[in-house]
């Protein structure tokens, strides 16, 4: 039985895993949550896993969980500050470095088979070229600040004790479950609803990456464990303007969209270039991207409007009880 850990796991990314972990054989899923969290992601799989509602600056508690579970495979997704209203910079550096160092240190004291810590790529800072792995980081914010000392600290770990840690650098990640004030899932559920559309400037770019193919380049990294390097892209190689995602919309629902530009402010640091190059990831894990941002788009319009319904406030901002079988261990 594979034991497997998913911080984060309530999240976008990490729920997405927590779903595909399952459908694997001989695995038992571990999420570590923040008590309080909504479970809105994982409610058809409650009774299948086990939920911890442990925060990841609890130092103490994480240590006596990891010892307890001894997870195999750790997929490290918790995080705060990659949203607009997450400012507060002692949670910034509390979750995403001293979370990650102190969550490191207990999964070493059990040993694993890896570790995959989850970066940003807004640890590279504004870019004219495409984003590589060994370029300069240009941090403009705390919460990239934050992320590049915990991927500088599980890179040190691997490289001075040989162990396999890795972080992967997400880029715009798109898809089931995502939260409806993004892009993406604004457009798509305002225009399943037949609602105007209020979005910011057509000429924004992004590297928009489906999650079926991020979620598959940490099975890649998991599966094959390369000793050449521990930071890989999470990105297509491509950008597209968000007037290109409207677009793809349009083709897709086969209709104009009712959108009213210059309705939601960009930031002030909004780039013009905004692009992975992910050579890294091709030649050392054979892992590319399967679905261009027309397939990625078509994939999710279906998704949501299957399950439309989870996007009502009662599902989004609801918090279930967790089964009496998902209770911490320690």
């Amino acid at each position: 039985m594979r034991r497997i850990l998913v911080t984060g796991g309530t999240g976008f990314i990490g729920a997405n895993l927590v779903h595909e972990l399952l459908a694997q054989p001989q695995t038992h899923v571990h999420v570590l949550a923040e008590p309080g969290s909504n479970y809105w992601r994982l409610n058809s799989m409650l009774s299948t896993i086990s939920v911890h509602e442990i925060s990841i600056t609890n130092h103490h508690a994480i240590r006596q969980l990891v010892h307890a579970i001894r997870p195999q495979e750790i997929y490290h997704l918790a995080a705060y500050g990659g949203m607009a209203d997450q400012l507060d910079q002692a949670a910034i550096f509390d979750i995403n470095f001293y979370g990650t160092v102190h969550l490191l240190n207990a999964c070493k004291d059990v040993g694993f088979n890896v570790f995959i810590n989850t970066g940003s790529s807004s640890e590279y800072g504004k870019k004219t070229a495409p984003m590589i792995e060994s370029m300069p980081l240009e941090p403009v914010s705390d919460y990239a600040v934050a992320k590049i000392a915990a991927t500088h600290f599980c890179l040190k770990e691997a490289l001075v004790h040989k162990l396999p840690i890795y972080t992967v650098r997400p880029f715009s990640v798109y898809g089931d479950y995502e939260m409806p004030t993004r892009l993406i899932p604004t457009i798509l559920v305002n225009a399943l609803q037949n609602n105007p559309i209020a979005l910011g400037s057509p000429q924004n770019v992004r590297d928009f990456i489906y999650i079926k193919d991020m979620t598959a380049l940490y099975h890649a990294i998991a599966l094959q464990r390369p000793i050449a390097t521990h930071i890989f892209n999470g990105g297509t190689g491509f950008q597209s303007s968000t007037q290109d995602v409207v677009n793809t919309v349009e083709t897709t629902l086969q209709r104009p969209l009712a959108i009213e530009w210059g309705q939601a402010a960009s930031r002030p640091w909004e780039p013009t270039q905004w692009q992975a190059d992910i050579s890294l990831a091709k030649k050392l894990l054979n892992w590319q991207p399967r679905y261009t941002l027309q397939q990625g788009i078509t994939a999710s319009c279906g998704w949501f409007e299957k399950n439309i319904n989870l996007y009502t406030k009662e599902q989004l901002y609801a918090t279930p009880t967790i089964p009496q079988s998902s209770q911490p261990t320690p």
